[in-house]
Formats: structure tokens, C-alpha cells, sequence
């Protein structure tokens, strides 16, 4: 009797092909998704991870989401007086405010103690980043919606200066928001940002025309329990990313000259001023419109 054929195959070999197959597979995929959260899915990444923000959680739980922040800053804060007196040092909190740059899309802010996130916010710097928010009940659309999209606000600090210039509402919708206040408004290196200049002059027509010309590109959501945080002056002149900070690390204040920078700073030049006429073209036919709704009987 002859002995039977050998298998055509091996079972060895195809035990390490297989290994091999999924091995190379799996580090494919990585460098799929990898480079899919670089290029076409970084808006989307960078959502999804903002999605996991809260306040009063781990300032480390947020650094393990964004890494390293970019910019770091100290500011003391005062919380509110208590029912029985206590001296004012003990009423004193550092607060470590923290800003991670999104990539060319915008900016996540923090304010922290040692061990919980008690403020954080989102501002955009793009027309490709327009995430969908909630503001209590009512969505906006950053970067899109107008100020006029919310109801009237609790406060309103409007602040221009020589060169800088911010918009801040406030809005408290108590138990069913968290017993959180959100911040809604303007921050001057967001995206197509609006002065609110000579507001303490302005009629009540005109500050409703504000609110329906400027966009929101600053959203900020924290406790309110804080003295700085009723008044907003926690965020002193920058609401969110401070501008005289992050001018500094764009290309065109860099020591080393860059021609491409260069040239996207005077396309920038050139848009910003056809969004500011288009933006004052809009404020005074909404102006004409507002009053003649007043007027009319």
C-alpha cells in the first residue's frame, strides 16, 4: 500500500501568514485613521473630542484629550461671600486659564483650580468649523448664527478699546441648565468678529441691529459662583483666547520671514475689509428696518 500524498498546504506556514495579515492589517488601519484625522476628519476628530468637555471635571482628563495647552495663565479670583463673614483671603482662588489651538479652526479655553474645570469655551477662527452648540434649549451655530438667535440676555458687557474690542452676554437658565451660566458673544480674533463700538450711545434700535448682524464665534459655559464671574471682568479683555498672546506664534511675528505668510496676511487684509463694509452695510439697513417697525402704528 502506498503511503497517502502530502497536503498541498501547510499548517506552519499559514499560521504565520495569518498572523502576518492581521498584524500588517491592524497597523494599516492606524495609519488610515491617523491620516484621516489629519486631513479630511480633523474638523470631525476635534468635535468629537470637545464633545467629552465638561465642567468640573479633571483639568489632567483634559489635557489627556488635547495634550499640552499652548498658552498658560494665573488670575486670582474671589468666590462669593458667604452667609457667615469670613476674611477676604480665605474667599481667594487661583484660577489657571489654559488655551489649546484646534488646528487652524479655533481655540478651547479653560479656567481651573488644582483639581476641577470651572469655566471652558470654544471659540472659531474658521469658515470651515462651525459646530452645532446648545445654549441652554436653543441651538447655535458657531460662527453663523447671529446674536439675535437667543432671547434677550441676563447682562451685557460690551468693551472696545484702542485696538481690541470684545461682546459678552450671559445667560442663566438655573436647574435644567446645571445652575450654569453661559457667555455668548464676540471675541475679537474669532471668526469675522464685530465691534460694539459706541454702545452706551447706541438707541435700543441700534443695539437690536448689533445683535442681528454679529455673529457668535465665542461660546463659554461655567459656575457661577465666583465675584470676577458675575461681572465678567474673569475674562478681563479676552473673552476666551487672548489675541495679543496668539499673534505672537503667527507666522508673520515670527523671527523667521515667510513669504506664504506674508501673502495669506494680505488676503486676509483684503477679506476682512469686504466682510467689515458688508458688515456695516447689513447693521444700516437692519437699523432702516427696526425703526421702521417701531414707527409704524
Amino acid at each position: 500500500m502506498s503511503p497517502a500524498p502530502a497536503p498541498w498546504y501547510s499548517t506552519t506556514l499559514n499560521v504565520w501568514t495569518l498572523a502576518a495579515t492581521i498584524v500588517a492589517s491592524v497597523a494599516l488601519i492606524k495609519l488610515v485613521v491617523e491620516a484621516w484625522r489629519k486631513t479630511l476628519g480633523s474638523r470631525r476628530h476635534v468635535i468629537s473630542r470637545i464633545r467629552k468637555v465638561a465642567t468640573r471635571v479633571s483639568p489632567d482628563y483634559i489635557e489627556e484629550l488635547f495634550g499640552e495647552p499652548t498658552w498658560v495663565s494665573e488670575e486670582t479670583v474671589h468666590r462669593y461671600q458667604a452667609e457667615n463673614p469670613v476674611p477676604a483671603e480665605e474667599l481667594e482662588v487661583e484660577l489657571t486659564k489654559r488655551t489649546w489651538q484646534l488646528g487652524r479652526f479655533g481655540y478651547l479655553t479653560t479656567w481651573s483650580t488644582s483639581s476641577t474645570v470651572e469655566f471652558y469655551g470654544l471659540t472659531t477662527t474658521s469658515f470651515w468649523f462651525r459646530p452645532r452648540l446648545k445654549v441652554g434649549t436653543t441651538l447655535v451655530k458657531l460662527g453663523k448664527s447671529r446674536i439675535s438667535t437667543l432671547s434677550d440676555p441676563d447682562h451685557v458687557w460690551p468693551w472696545v478699546g484702542a485696538r481690541r474690542f470684545t461682546y459678552i452676554e450671559s445667560y442663566f437658565f438655573g436647574n435644567p441648565g446645571g445652575y450654569r451660566t453661559w457667555y455668548v458673544g464676540v471675541n475679537d480674533i474669532g471668526y469675522y468678529p464685530m465691534a460694539p463700538v459706541g454702545w452706551e450711545e447706541k438707541s435700543p434700535a441700534e443695539r437690536q441691529a448689533f445683535r442681528s448682524v454679529a455673529r457668535i464665534n465665542t461660546v463659554l459655559v461655567g459656575t457661577g459662583s465666583y465675584q470676577e464671574a458675575g461681572d465678567a471682568s474673569i475674562f478681563a479683555n479676552s473673552f476666551g483666547p487672548n489675541q495679543d498672546l496668539i499673534r505672537l506664534l503667527e507666522p508673520g511675528m515670527q523671527l523667521v520671514h515667510s513669504r506664504t505668510a506674508a501673502i495669506r496676511d494680505r488676503v486676509n487684509a483684503l477679506r476682512w475689509g469686504r466682510h467689515h463694509k458688508r458688515a456695516s452695510r447689513r447693521y444700516d439697513k437692519a437699523v432702516k428696518r427696526i425703526q421702521g417697525n417701531t414707527s409704524q402704528p
